[in-house]
């Protein structure tokens, strides 16, 4: 069964893709036109559900025919894109991303690509997200996922409640899944926009007024006029909201499902203004093609952010060019002729969900068995990425939150078995230097017990709070594992004790002693140099030296599309641009200002500086041998975390000696 059709809904679909594109565009418009994907979950769930129930009511419904509808509206622009991006991903992505894009697709055919991206990003948005070219179908599987329960819902509602009760049942239904989400939202900040159960509540609000029904309230035009506007000023308000993205869906999630609500209940009537608005014929036809908008926009912003263009304004008008041209040939081309597909349910799903989703899971396996396919970059890439995996330390990143206990034989690095031992603690930045230790007490024939916490000042006595995802609250591992390294440090009789961390990224206002604290910057800082202090004592009673490593150059913006992108390109690296970075020094800032005065106040402690050994004068090496230093944003390979320590020997005396 069909719905009589709604200008107005496109024109608010056009707001929602308009959104999202200004947002994944980095036009600065909308940092937060994100939320035009939960404008589709209301739109979605109105419309479904209005189909669905009317067609119960008219005794006309079928499951099977629901399901072959949304197959061929949806699937064969999706698997247009997904061809697209293969052929992408083949001829440009390096092996390690043609892994991680062939295990996306595999979880798109499958419908749970929102499960992928929530295990293996590091939140929405984040910066490890931008070159994957599925990322954006996260959405599209949240929907089949409703798909499947929407349909049953209904039915069994229909089933047992009376038509009366179905509005009420609606709503509590609603409102017990807000609650989820928002429970979510608190518990897990990071991950929650992914999940399913975050986003029922998006779409049971757009339920509720397919079920409440356009006609059960008669509102005046200077009403609806007046909720109209107010509801897209909403929607506007909350697109310019900044850093709301943590712990979304949240309460902002809920004022843009109600603004998208009202608007689509006030819509019916068509005599407000912003029904007007929304039915102007430019709105409109942006939003009939805004499906296909959606699914080609991120695809071509990725590749092109991935093969290192720079984000210039031209860079920006031809990616929405070639958006809007792709977009509007799919919908002509493949959304429109394939809706009015009919076959039987059972062809459907053998072509457009079991062929993909068996080709895709045996080409990922391929794809794996073979590494990537290295070869199709040439020798050059080859050789470094030999170089770098002879050098991957097999057990460094498990030892990350992991051995609390420091019981974990796996995570000893040097002499194993000398009676000399030290202890490893810090942040992610610690364990970057797995090799570089490992290296170090080998020759000073001392066995490193390794801990570390993620984002986490490892000093006694303080917590971080409103600190990386835990949006006003503490980071309670990073206490829990802290107190455990220092009783490890009283009870373990150690030589040496290494404390490594990201030191300045701490230097703001999340440090505090006890929840309540008033919280500055100067505050924090003074709360940190006596943590340090603590920690230093601490470590000097025990019998063991104090060791602190400081952090290394901070890898230059769009180093890595630098270094890598005239492999991708298949061009020559030998003049490479990208080997050394421009450094001034750090004696000025906070950090080194304080452990100047800590050396002077603890003549037994020891600094390592690894910047002695990456930069010299004003440079800095950002790659070794034409290899690059640095695995990601904020940490080094473990080839060059081994090479900066065989430098390090070569030019200073062995501290561990």
């Amino acid at each position: 069964m069909s719905l009589k059709y709604r200008s107005d809904i496109d024109g608010l679909r056009a707001v929602a893709v308009l959104f999202v594109l200004i947002f994944h565009g980095g036009l600065s418009f909308f940092p937060s036109g994100f939320i035009g994907v939960d404008i589709f979950f209301v739109i979605s769930g109105f419309l479904i559900t209005s189909i669905i129930n009317k067609s119960i009511i008219d005794s006309s419904f079928s499951l099977s025919d629901f399901y072959i509808r949304r197959l061929w509206r949806l699937q064969p622009a999706l698997l247009a894109v997904i061809i697209f991006t293969l052929v992408l991903a083949t001829i440009f992505y390096l092996p390690k991303d043609f892994i991680d894009y062939a295990k996306s697709a595999k979880y798109t055919t499958l419908f749970t690509s929102n499960q992928y991206f929530e295990r293996t990003t590091t939140g929405y948005a984040a910066p490890d997200t931008a070159y994957l070219l599925l990322l954006h179908t996260w959405s599209l599987s949240i929907e089949w996922q409703w798909y499947l329960l929407l349909p049953i819902g209904i039915l069994v509602l229909h089933r047992f409640l009376p038509r009366r009760y179905l509005v009420l049942a609606t709503i509590i239904i609603a409102l017990c899944m807000l609650v989820v989400s928002l429970y979510l939202s608190d518990k897990y900040p990071n991950k929650s926009y992914y999940f399913l159960s975050s986003r029922i509540f998006e779409f049971m609000v757009g339920s509720i007024i397919a079920i409440l029904g356009q006609d059960s309230f008669k509102l005046k035009t200077n009403t609806t006029s007046i909720l109209g506007l107010l509801s897209l000023g909403a929607l506007i308000y909350s697109a310019t909201r900044t850093d709301i993205i943590l712990g979304y869906p949240n309460h902002h999630a809920v004022i843009v499902s109600v603004a998208t609500a009202v608007l689509i209940f006030i819509g019916s009537s068509g005599n407000g203004l912003a029904s007007r608005i929304l039915s102007l014929s430019p709105l409109v036809f942006i939003g009939s093609i805004s499906y296909s908008l959606y699914l080609w926009h991120w695809p071509i912003f990725s590749i092109a952010r991935y093969l290192g263009l720079t984000e210039t304004l031209l860079f920006k008008i031809g990616c929405f060019t070639l958006t809007f041209i792709a977009a509007y040939l799919s919908y002509i081309f493949i959304e429109k002729p394939f809706r009015k597909k009919r076959v039987t349910i059972f062809k459907s799903i053998i072509i457009l969900v079991f062929i993909p989703a068996i080709f895709f899971f045996l080409l990922q396996a391929i794809i794996q068995k073979h590494n990537g396919f290295s070869s199709r970059f040439g020798t050059e890439y080859v050789r470094i990425e030999n170089t770098l995996k002879e050098h991957e330390s097999p057990y460094r990143q498990s030892c990350l939150n992991g051995n609390v206990d420091g019981k974990d034989k796996n995570c000893i690095i040097g002499e194993i078995e000398s009676n000399r031992k030290a202890l490893l603690i810090g942040d992610s930045n610690s364990n970057h230097f797995w090799s570089f230790f490992a290296l170090l007490a080998k020759d000073a024939h001392i066995s490193i017990s390794v801990q570390g916490t993620s984002s986490c000042l490892t000093l006694p006595d303080i917590y971080l709070f409103d600190w990386w995802y835990f949006k006003n609250k503490i980071y309670e591992e990073c206490y829990d594992n802290t107190v455990k390294y220092y009783k490890n440090i009283e009870n373990g009789k150690f030589d040496y004790v290494i404390i490594g961390e990201v030191w300045m990224n701490y230097a703001n206002d999340n440090i505090i002693n006890k929840l309540g604290d008033e919280r500055s910057t100067a505050l924090s800082r003074t709360r940190y140099e006596i943590a340090l202090r603590k920690a230093l004592d601490t470590i000097i009673r025990s019998g063991a030296r104090p060791v602190i490593i400081k952090t290394i150059y901070s890898m230059p913006k769009n180093y890595m599309g630098c270094f890598y992108q005239k492999i991708k390109l298949r061009e020559t690296n030998a003049n490479d641009v990208c080997s050394f970075g421009v450094f001034n020094g750090d004696s000025n800032s906070w950090d080194s200002q304080i452990f100047n005065m800590l050396k002077i106040d603890y003549p037994s402690l020891i600094i390592i500086d690894p910047k002695d050994v990456q930069c010299q004068d004003d440079k800095c090496k950002t790659s070794i041998n034409g290899i690059p230093v640095y695995r990601d944003v904020g940490h080094i390979t473990d080839y060059a975390s081994h090479e900066f320590a065989k430098e390090y020997l070569k030019r200073f005396e062995n501290p561990f000696k």
